[in-house]
């Protein structure tokens, strides 16, 4: 049975919804905090690129980048001509900027999220709506998978760089070569686990792994994907559905759209610094022009975005797929967590995709020791989550989800 079926009273459920609010801003916080690492012994290391940083996401801003870059050495450059300020007022001063900063970009960050299509703020979408309505039929075949690397370049080199790992075929046991057609890489993996791994696949390159400023925050991101959704598929299995597996793809297109807040921060955080530095110019505060030339990218503002974004970010992202009629309870699902509808009245997708999401949010902090237990009873209680389920799904190691590979 997904659900307890328990039921609560209004205090009750009162106290469990201001608690998730709660442990939802910890979790932005988690995200975005350098003090805390993902736990390596659950991370998936065949499908995360963590440990070597694939090449960045191209966002074509050459122009915007030589002109920023030209305005920051011009500010070093009359920085060393300027008078020393005192410890004490430079420390304050410092402070001031920061704070100037951080809330220019906590405002670019979302008005940049919040006014862009979201095909290009990814620069450019995997196709997640054709997958989806070729990938739960009976009818999915070979060709049919062949045919989505053809039209994409870039799912094409992730199946081969997939099956190419050494953990491949060492933990499947084929030969260690090296494999340059999609075709040979899709008979290698399947197609029954080609339908649970392509979401993720699909996902892995949207990420902007290799960013400096970002490189902690980035596998968190990863890890939460890849949990939300192999736990979804997980509490799928408990139910009659067809097909579970639609909970990789249900999972990776809830979480996905959270990685454009890691994709674009550097790139809004100098925006930021630049705009704010000009506005000190204008304005001959010199001092705190002066001061902007020390400012390290921050993500302090981040936490903010998340919980301002998050949502608005995956209703962009459901509402810019294609969806048909055969699809449209993964859409229902995702729309079900988005406006946090209460689990027993969503569909059986809709309560998969929370318990999912509440797990993996848990499941991070915990690791972290940044969950308070006192919420745990309340944190679980909103999605209809029972301990027996949650210890269940710990023994399954969800972070591992080639594990599920036939």
């Amino acid at each position: 049975m997904l659900l307890t079926n328990k039921h609560y009273t209004d205090e009750a459920i009162k106290i469990a919804n201001k608690i998730s609010h709660s442990v939802e801003e910890r979790y932005a916080k988690w995200l975005a905090t350098k003090k805390f690492v993902v736990d390596q012994s659950q991370v998936d290391t065949l499908l995360s690129l963590e440990g070597r940083y694939c090449e960045d996401v191209i966002f074509n801003e050459e122009d915007r980048i030589t002109r920023n870059q030209r305005i920051l050495l011009n500010c070093e450059q009359e920085k060393v001509k300027a008078k020393q300020q005192k410890l004490a007022d430079k420390q304050k001063t410092l402070k001031n900027v920061i704070d100037s900063v951080a809330s220019v970009a906590e405002k670019m960050m979302c008005q940049k999220l919040q006014d862009t299509d979201i095909d290009y703020l990814f620069g450019g979408l995997p196709d997640f709506s054709h997958f989806a309505s070729i990938a739960y039929t009976p009818s999915l075949s070979f060709t049919k998978l062949n045919d989505m690397t053809a039209l994409s370049h870039q799912l094409g080199s992730s199946i081969i760089d997939f099956v190419s790992a050494p953990q491949f075929s060492e933990r499947f046991g084929k030969s260690n070569k090296v494999v340059s057609d999609p075709k040979i890489a899709i008979g290698q993996i399947g197609i029954d686990n080609c339908r649970l791994l392509f979401p993720v696949l699909m996902a892995r390159q949207t990420l902007k792994w290799s960013d400096e400023n970002t490189k902690l925050m980035a596998p968190k991101m990863w890890q939460h994907l890849i949990v939300t959704s192999n736990v979804t598929r997980m509490r799928l299995l408990e139910t009659d559905v067809k097909e579970p597996d639609v909970g990789i793809l249900l999972g990776t297109l809830r979480v996905l759209p959270t990685f454009l807040i890691c994709n674009h921060f550097t790139q809004v955080f100098e925006d930021s610094l630049v705009y704010t530095m000009t506005k000190f110019r204008e304005a001959d505060k010199k001092e705190e022009y002066y001061a902007c030339s020390e400012i390290a990218p921050n993500l302090a503002f981040i936490p903010s975005v998340i919980e301002k974004m998050e949502k608005v970010l995956v209703r962009k992202l459901v509402d810019y797929l294609d969806w048909d009629k055969s699809t449209n309870y993964i859409k229902q699902a995702l729309y079900e967590d988005i406006e946090d509808a209460p689990v027993e009245h969503r569909s059986v997708y809709g309560a998969a995709l929370g318990q999912a999401r509440a797990y993996s949010i848990y499941d991070g902090l915990i690791r972290s020791n940044a969950f308070s237990e006192k919420h745990k009873p309340y944190w679980f209680a909103k999605v209809q989550m029972s301990g027996s389920v949650l210890r269940g799904t710990q023994s399954k190691s969800p972070g591992m989800l080639t594990l599920s590979m036939l």
